[in-house]
C-alpha cells in the first residue's frame, strides 16, 4: 500500500525546528513557575457543550471550525478548539478555588481548529495559556499584562507593541451593540451574507470578520465608556505609564469569543496575525459552574512564534555545543568517562557511533556541525593530550586529558561573554 501524506492542515515538526518548541516550552515553564503559576493538563477533547456554551454559538470557533464527532454511544465531544474553557470545567470541576486568594494557572498543548491552512496557521496548533483566576482589579490586570510582555521579552523579542481596549460592564457592551445597530441600519446589504446573520445574532462578531473589517469606518468602542469605564482606564494607564509599558489603544479590537468582559488584548508581530491574545472572561466560570470568579488570562500561538524565532534569531541547524569524534574504538571508554563527567553542565554532547574508514573522518562535522570536536585516536590516548578544535573560529588546541573538563567548560562560558 503506498504511504499517504498527512493531514491538510498539520505539520510534522521535526529537528532542529522541534529543538525550538522544546526550548520555548522550558523556557516558558521556567518563567511562570518563578511567578508562582501551576500547570495543569486537561483531556484533548471535551463534551462539545462546554465549546458551544461558553465560546458563543455565533463565533466562527464554534459555527465553522471546531472538530466534533460522536462517541459509540451517542454523545457529542471535540477537539479543544482553545484551552480557556476547558481551564475553566477543570477549576469548577475539581473545586480548586476554595478562598479569597488568586490561583494561578497555564497549560501547553495543541489545539484543533479547522480553517484555511496558511502560515503559522495549522488545523493543528501549539498554544501555551496563563490564566489568573479569583482576581479582579487593575493590580490583577496589570499582573496578565506584565506576564505577557515578561515572555515575549524573555524570547528576546523587543519590538512589540500591546493593542488593548475595553470592553467594560454588560451596560457597556450593550450600549456599543447599539451603536453598532445604528451603524449599520442601511448598510446591512454591504455586510457579507456571515455578517448579515451577525447582524441579528451578535453584532460584535462583525468586529472579527476580515472581509467587513477593511470595509467600513466601525465607531470607536471609547464613546460607550461611563465615567466609571474611563476612571479604570485612567488608573490602568498611569500603572503602565509608569511601567514603561509598551501599549496603545484599539478602539474597535473585540477579540473573536465571546466570554470576554473587561479588558482585551492583542500583539502583532510584523504580519497582520495576532501571536498573543487575551483578556477578562469575569462571566465564564460562573456559567460553567456554580460558582462566580473574576478571570483573565491570553494565550501565545506557539506555531507563529516559531516562525518569528526562526525568521528573526536563530539559525536553522542542527549545531550542537562538542562532539567527541573516535578514530579508534579504543576511545569510547574514554568518551563515555567525559560525558558522565559533562552532565552537570549544560552542554549538548554527542559522538560517533561506529569506527569509519573513510579519507576524511572530520566529514561527519559537517552534518553535527558542533562548537568544539574532541578528537580522540590512538596518539591522544598514548600521550593524554587530546586535540580540540574551534569549528566555529577554526582553531586548534592541545589539552591534558584530566584538565579537560574545566578547559570546556571555562572556553564555552568565555566565548559566550
Amino acid at each position: 500500500m503506498k504511504l499517504k501524506n498527512k493531514p491538510r492542515g498539520t505539520v510534522d515538526i521535526f529537528p532542529p525546528r522541534s529543538s525550538i518548541y522544546q526550548k520555548i516550552q522550558q523556557i516558558s515553564s521556567y518563567v511562570l513557575k518563578k511567578n508562582n503559576y501551576q500547570l495543569v493538563i486537561f483531556p484533548t477533547y471535551e463534551f462539545t457543550e462546554l465549546f458551544t456554551s461558553s465560546l458563543g454559538s455565533t463565533s466562527d470557533v464554534v459555527n465553522k471550525e471546531m472538530f466534533t464527532f460522536f462517541d459509540r454511544k451517542g454523545r457529542s465531544l471535540t477537539l479543544r478548539p482553545e484551552g480557556t474553557a476547558s481551564t475553566a470545567r477543570l477549576i469548577c470541576q475539581n473545586k480548586l478555588v476554595n478562598s479569597n486568594n488568586p490561583l494561578k494557572l497555564y497549560y501547553w498543548g495543541s489545539m484543533f481548529r479547522y480553517e484555511r491552512p496558511q502560515k503559522g496557521r495549522y488545523r493543528e496548533f501549539y498554544q501555551l495559556g496563563v490564566e489568573l483566576i479569583n482576581a479582579s482589579g487593575i493590580i490583577a490586570d496589570f499582573e496578565i499584562l506584565r506576564i505577557a510582555k515578561d515572555l515575549l521579552e524573555t524570547f528576546a523579542i523587543k519590538d512589540f507593541t500591546f493593542q488593548l481596549n475595553y470592553l467594560g460592564s454588560e451596560k457597556t457592551r450593550e450600549r456599543y451593540k447599539k451603536e453598532l445597530k445604528s451603524f449599520f441600519s442601511n448598510k446591512t446589504d454591504e455586510l457579507c451574507s456571515d455578517c448579515q446573520k451577525r447582524y441579528q445574532t451578535n453584532i460584535l462578531r462583525i468586529l472579527d470578520c476580515s472581509y467587513c473589517f477593511g470595509n467600513f469606518a466601525f465607531p470607536s468602542y471609547q464613546k460607550s465608556w461611563d465615567n466609571e469605564d474611563n476612571g479604570y482606564i485612567e488608573k490602568l494607564n498611569q500603572i503602565l505609564d509608569s511601567d514603561n509599558f509598551p501599549y496603545t489603544y484599539n478602539y474597535k479590537l473585540v477579540r473573536g469569543l465571546d466570554y470576554y468582559t473587561g479588558l482585551v488584548f492583542e500583539v502583532k508581530l510584523m504580519d497582520k496575525n495576532a501571536i498573543l491574545g487575551g483578556g477578562r472572561y469575569d462571566e465564564l466560570i460562573g456559567k460553567i459552574g456554580d460558582k462566580s470568579l473574576a478571570a483573565a488570562g491570553f494565550a501565545i500561538g506557539i506555531d507563529r512564534l516559531v516562525n518569528y524565532l526562526l525568521d528573526n534569531f536563530i539559525n536553522n541547524s542542527t549545531s550542537i555545543d562538542i562532539f567527541f569524534l573516535a578514530l579508534t574504538e579504543q576511545a569510547f571508554p574514554l568518551i563515555f568517562t567525559l560525558q558522565k563527567k559533562l552532565k552537570k553542565y549544560n552542554y549538548v554532547s554527542d559522538y560517533n557511533l561506529t569506527i569509519k574508514k573513510i579519507k576524511n573522518p572530520f566529514k561527519v562535522l559537517d552534518y553535527y556541525l558542533p562548537r568544539l570536536t574532541i578528537i580522540i585516536g590512538e596518539e591522544e590516548l598514548k600521550s593524554d593530550k587530546i586535540l580540540i578544535k574551534d569549528c566555529q573560529k577554526k582553531k586548534d588546541f592541545f589539552v591534558d586529558s584530566k584538565k579537560l573538563i574545566k578547559w570546556i567548560d571555562q572556553y564555552l562560558t568565555k566565548s559566550l561573554d
